[in-house]
């Protein structure tokens, strides 16, 4: 379970954050700590943090982890520099503010922080945690006050914590009433209040009483799966019966599943495949189809009704890719086989070029999904299938289309098949190796 609790500086997020992980179980995770500690080393380095080629080149190698000692005390550490005192100067949040908005730096950070997620029940406290990080938190918390309330709270930790540093109260205030200004209206991730958070003001507010609100708002664990329609729910689960029954199907990554549009992008080996990538989703899923099938009595609009959509075969590559963005358009996720037709042989094969154009286009991620075991159970070359074996589903985490923003067009479609192509190679190492932990 995830809880995310965002808003601007000063708001008491961190301390309010660490009593809710710490009543409820769960784990606390500082975002900002994250942040801080990039602004860290670009202030030990000496680098500029306007110079954004050399903040990016910078965070390419930034090592970041977290130590706990036997009391809960959490330590963050950049290489092997403990910083966890070093990162709470007001220079240090103004670094870290200015170089987040850069699309590398976020990217990376995000990587690290979903990764964090899919291990343990906790709680994030950022400034896009339930807007971007976590859209499908099961709890979202946006605290506020007034800028001179959090100004006096700021002025009183930092005079407590360096008692000989020379500061006043209204250089503060103003240092947070611009960050403020800079979180906000920064074209990537600004701060801002996820639609389904709730709003707390803390101006008046104690911790305490800011905690009790928090704690009593804790979710219940929700079913795992999406709401779908009768008849797609009742074929859905016929199918994962018979898949698992005749052939244990396993999945795996389920986690890495967000809500909203994108292009489920699976290897493809055999015509079992579009079943088990289905069944495997935890919601409704849409695909194509080669357009004589609807035209089969009874099997025609039963698979209408399982969101199956007709492309005929003498369709233009841009009449199919019209109704895909249509599709994507529309937040629908849409299984896609990059590779363009069966391998003929079970291996993996080069990409082609239309899922590249289909992300630029939608501006939508991707969630690579590996499928182990259907061309043993179906090849090519046979004309009936086999009913018993082995076959899994391995979900990745997702490629978000930020990732290649600021690219141009032709490199941008690179870099996507190239990134597809390597996730889709990690997954199926992932499972060939044992299948252990998290799939990357």
């Amino acid at each position: 379970m995830i809880i995310t609790i965002d808003g601007p500086s000063g708001t008491g997020k961190s301390t309010v954050a660490r009593e809710v992980a710490k009543r409820l179980g769960f784990t606390f995770f500082d975002t900002g700590a994250m942040y801080r500690s990039v602004a860290w080393q670009i202030l030990h380095e000496g680098v500029d943090p306007a110079d954004q080629k050399q903040v990016e080149e910078l965070v390419s190698r930034f090592i970041f982890h977290i130590r706990t000692n036997p009391a809960g005390e959490r330590s963050y550490f950049v290489g092997t520099h403990d910083v966890t005192k070093a990162i709470r100067t007001q220079q240090i949040s103004n670094v870290a503010s200015q170089v987040a908005v850069y699309g590398e730096v976020r990217q990376a950070l995000v990587r690290i922080q979903r990764k964090f997620g899919q291990e343990t029940d906790a709680v994030f406290e950022g400034r896009d945690m339930g807007t971007v990080v976590f859209p499908n938190a099961d709890l979202k918390i946006f605290l506020t006050a007034k800028a001179k309330i959090r100004a006096e709270r700021r002025f009183r930790e930092l005079r407590g914590k360096f008692p000989d540093a020379e500061m006043s109260l209204d250089q503060i205030q103003m240092e947070i009433e611009a960050r403020d200004e800079t979180d906000s209206t920064r074209k990537l991730s600004p701060l801002c209040q996820a639609k389904d958070a709730v709003l707390i003001d803390t101006s008046h507010l104690t911790v305490e009483q800011v905690i009790q609100q928090i704690v009593h708002l804790k979710p219940k664990k929700k079913w795992p799966y999406a709401s779908m329609k009768p008849f797609y729910f009742f074929i859905y689960w016929l199918a994962r019966f018979f898949f698992r029954t005749c052939f244990r199907l396993k999945i795996y990554g389920r986690e890495h599943f967000r809500p909203g549009a994108g292009i489920l992008a699976a290897n493809h080996a055999s015509l079992y495949d579009p079943e088990v990538v289905s069944i495997s989703c935890p919601e409704e899923v849409h695909f194509l189809a080669k357009g004589p099938l609807f035209d089969i009595p009874l099997l025609g609009p039963m698979i209408r009704r399982l969101n199956s959509h007709p492309v005929e075969r003498d369709a233009s590559d841009i009449k199919t890719f019209r109704l895909i963005l249509q599709l994507l358009g529309e937040g629908k996720k849409v299984i896609i086989f990059p590779e363009g037709q069966r391998s003929p042989d079970g291996a993996l094969q080069p990409l082609e070029r239309g899922i590249a154009f289909l992300v630029q286009k939608a501006e939508c991620r991707i969630f690579p999904v590996y499928v182990h075991g259907t061309y043993a159970a179906w090849p090519i070359n046979q004309k009936w299938p086999k009913f018993f074996g082995k076959v899994a589903c391995v979900f990745g985490t997702s490629i978000d289309w930020e990732e290649f923003a600021g690219l141009g067009k032709k490199e941008m479609q690179q870099a996507i098949l190239e990134r597809t192509s390597k996730a889709l190679a990690s997954l199926q190492h992932w499972y060939e190796t044992g299948a252990k932990g998290s799939p990357p």
